[in-house]
């Protein structure tokens, strides 16, 4: 009698383990084309996947940050801002409206403006991640969120007069911001994906810069720079269809260019 086949197949094996039943073909070997049979549906299953991971990272760097398992600061700022901004491009890609059919057939429970897109995620997936879907919705960091008031002793914000860490490069990269986003708005730039970027970057380059030196240093603060915060929150909460009205921009402007102008002296 010979002798029972091996449950493990090898490349001898003569028969299948498991063969075809009730029609599928248990043998076959799954592939992300076998899964995604449409362009829009792998685009939208490859967007849902960074998404995926965004949040895990993001959810690993807020986690490490209040447990002061990450203590430097502006490396925390530059990467929370970095991942938040990911996540607004790749939920612009996947909520738009090529992709907006394939995507409520996954997210059934998405309303009209795609406005709980991350408690469904996170629901369909079982992605538990309550620091990162915060900070989504904030859309700053918590450093910049609760940035203090920082005043010398006359009362007056500090500048970079006398500042061992104003740094050329960076007073240059902030300037640069500055105009960067007022052109955009200039421009008539609206919408979140155009703007919340632009801003990111000059918010962060502001918040790299600093006055007095060693366990002196502290961000430079000067009028306006607050309400660049209150703006990308604004922008941050806007919908995936939603823009900025002529007036908005107006004021978004405005209130730019008077912090420039703020910025610009305290180099003085």
């Amino acid at each position: 009698m010979p002798a029972p086949q091996a449950y493990a197949p090898t490349t001898t094996t003569s028969r299948s383990i498991l063969g075809t039943r009730n029609g599928v073909n248990h043998d076959q070997e799954i592939t992300r084309g076998s899964i995604t049979k449409t362009p829009a549906l792998k685009t939208v299953y490859e967007s849902l996947c960074e998404i995926f991971s965004v949040v895990s990272a993001l959810e690993v760097v807020e986690n490490s940050f209040v447990k002061d398992f990450l203590t430097d600061k502006e490396k925390y700022t530059a990467t929370v801002m970095r991942l938040i901004n990911q996540y607004n491009i790749l939920v612009q890609t996947v909520t738009s409206e090529a992709n907006s059919p394939t995507l409520k057939e996954i997210l059934p429970g998405l309303t009209a403006d795609n406005g709980n897109f991350l408690t469904e995620f996170q629901k369909k997936y079982r992605l538990h991640a309550s620091l990162a879907a915060d900070r989504l919705k904030t859309g700053v960091p918590v450093t910049i969120e609760q940035l203090p008031a920082v005043q010398n002793e006359q009362g007056a914000p500090n500048t970079l007069r006398s500042s061992v860490g104003a740094n050329a490069r960076l007073v240059a990269e902030a300037t640069g911001n500055f105009i960067t986003t007022m052109d955009a708005l200039k421009l008539e730039y609206s919408s979140k994906l155009q703007l919340h970027p632009l801003l990111s970057s000059l918010v962060i380059s502001l918040n790299e810069l600093s006055t007095g030196s060693g366990a002196e240093t502290k961000p430079i603060d000067f009028v306006g720079k607050s309400k660049l915060v209150t703006w990308l929150i604004k922008l941050n909460n806007l919908g995936d269809t939603e823009q900025l009205s002529a007036e908005e921009r107006e004021d978004f402007l405005m209130d730019l260019d008077l912090a420039y102008g703020a910025f610009y002296n305290s180099l003085a």
